[in-house]
């Protein structure tokens, strides 16, 4: 997120190596449901939009809940948990104490005057699975009134929100009014209906998109400061 704006752009990079499925989530349970029902027509759509066109149609997602956090000092644990509400529980956190038992992690990072913070999120195209997220942010800016709530907007891209809303609301580039607006909340909830990597679209490569061997890729997205 660029200071004041949201606003990115996506690179897709390769994954080193595949990180076990077991080692990727929470402590907790996978919250999959055995039956789950594909959103069709809109939330199909935009779910296909803002989160499966990156992996060939395939649902993109943590795949255990509650996601284990890292805060680092930087993010306060009422931003991140502003996801379990927006989205009535869908999706869960729990907060540790090192980046080495973490999901998303957070630092900050040396990323220019024009960008108030950005996710790189990490996952398998061929299972849908994120295996980590990495969010920094621009220490000087982030909480001003340049960046609009930079660690929720940043938040949201890290759990599956894979690009930017045009909306008016706090995913647009520039963090908008600074609200998860309903379609962004609903695109979550159907997220975490489902198993990572369900079919929700014909196969579809982001232009930005480069993919590595195997299946591994990853999504950056840099949200820009305020004009």
């Amino acid at each position: 997120m660029r200071p004041g704006r949201h606003g990115g752009w996506l690179l897709v990079c390769a994954l080193g190596c595949l990180v076990a499925l077991g080692a990727c989530g929470g402590s907790g349970g996978s919250k999959s449901p055995t039956s789950p029902t594909v959103p069709t027509g809109a939330d199909a759509q935009f779910l296909f939009q803002h989160n499966a066109r990156f992996a060939n149609g395939r649902t993109v997602r943590w795949p255990n809940l509650p996601i284990r956090v890292f805060t680092n000092g930087i993010a306060r644990q009422d931003e991140v948990a502003e996801w379990t509400l927006a989205t009535g529980g869908a999706v869960t956190f729990t907060f540790v104490d090192s980046a080495s038992g973490a999901d998303i992690t957070f630092r900050f990072g040396g990323l220019g005057n024009d960008v108030c913070g950005s996710t790189a999120i990490f996952f398998d195209t061929s299972t849908g699975v994120i295996t980590s997220a990495d969010v920094q942010v621009v220490q000087a800016i982030f909480h001003g009134p340049q960046c609009q709530r930079t660690i929720v907007h940043e938040t949201g891209h890290a759990i599956g929100f894979l690009d930017h809303s045009a909306d008016g609301g706090l995913m647009d580039p520039d963090g908008g009014n600074g609200i998860i607006t309903p379609p962004v909340s609903n695109m979550i909830r159907n997220l975490y209906s489902l198993p990572p990597g369900t079919l929700i679209g014909s196969a579809e490569t982001a232009q930005e998109v480069r993919r590595g061997g195997g299946g591994k890729s990853s999504v950056m997205i840099m949200s820009t400061v305020r004009r």
